[in-house]
């Protein structure tokens, strides 16, 4: 396979309220696009958004002069992502699309997600093992079966997926964006950092992060 650099399209989807949730007094979403804009300095950024969170978004990007492109949709339904990029797809060889309720990217992560797509990967993104017990509880509270927490693992994001894999009429394929069948994915390492903001106490746990990180460099 040609080790050329392929001509990528960056994508940062805002898939919850919790992108605007500051952590150090920095909105996920605006932490997001900086923690992969460093990595990918020149590749053309595009924000999705819902009506409900444009101005609110609008707000943030202009305020800190983000240089980005608006994609107005229904940001978790890959269908609706899929058919807002693909007037353009033609253009781009592969998409990074992140969502911006995730924060910290580590740019190691960044490096072999890359790596994964030039050794052939159509599909390629975060992963890491599942070690919590996990049990299917009933309404009732009555425990009905404990599954194999090696057949789970914590997905993460950024998605790197090739334009040639994507099938935008497809069936859910379970990635942001709906894939082709047959297309090669791949999951890499993922980094417990890379965790999704749901609620305040999530933050809490980033900010605790960061601080120890500041302090252990």
């Amino acid at each position: 396979m040609s080790q050329t650099s392929p001509v990528l399209r960056l994508v940062v989807a805002v898939t919850s309220d919790t992108a605007f949730i500051e952590v150090n007094a920095i909105p996920s979403l605006i932490r997001a696009i900086e923690g992969l804009q460093i990595f990918w300095p020149n590749v053309p950024l595009s924000v999705a958004v819902t009506p409900e969170n444009l101005s609110v978004a609008t707000k943030l990007l202009i305020d800190r002069k983000v240089a980005h492109e608006l994609l107005m949709c229904q940001t978790i339904s890959p269908h609706d992502l899929a058919a807002a990029l693909l007037p353009d797809c033609a253009i781009f060889d592969a998409i990074i699309i992140h969502d911006a309720s995730r924060p910290l990217t580590h740019p190691d992560l960044l490096v072999r997600l890359i790596s994964s797509l030039h050794n052939g990967a159509d599909a390629v993104r975060p992963a890491i093992a599942f070690t919590e017990t996990l049990k299917i509880v009933e309404p009732s509270g009555v425990i009905r079966k404990t599954l194999d927490r090696t057949s789970v693992k914590h997905i993460s994001t950024p998605e790197i997926i090739r334009t040639s894999a994507l099938n935008p009429t497809g069936q859910d394929s379970g990635w942001l964006l709906p894939l082709r069948l047959g297309a090669r994915v791949e999951h890499i390492e993922g980094s417990p950092e890379g965790m999704r903001i749901n609620s305040p106490a999530d933050r809490d746990l980033l900010e605790s992060f960061l601080h120890w990180r500041q302090l252990n460099v």
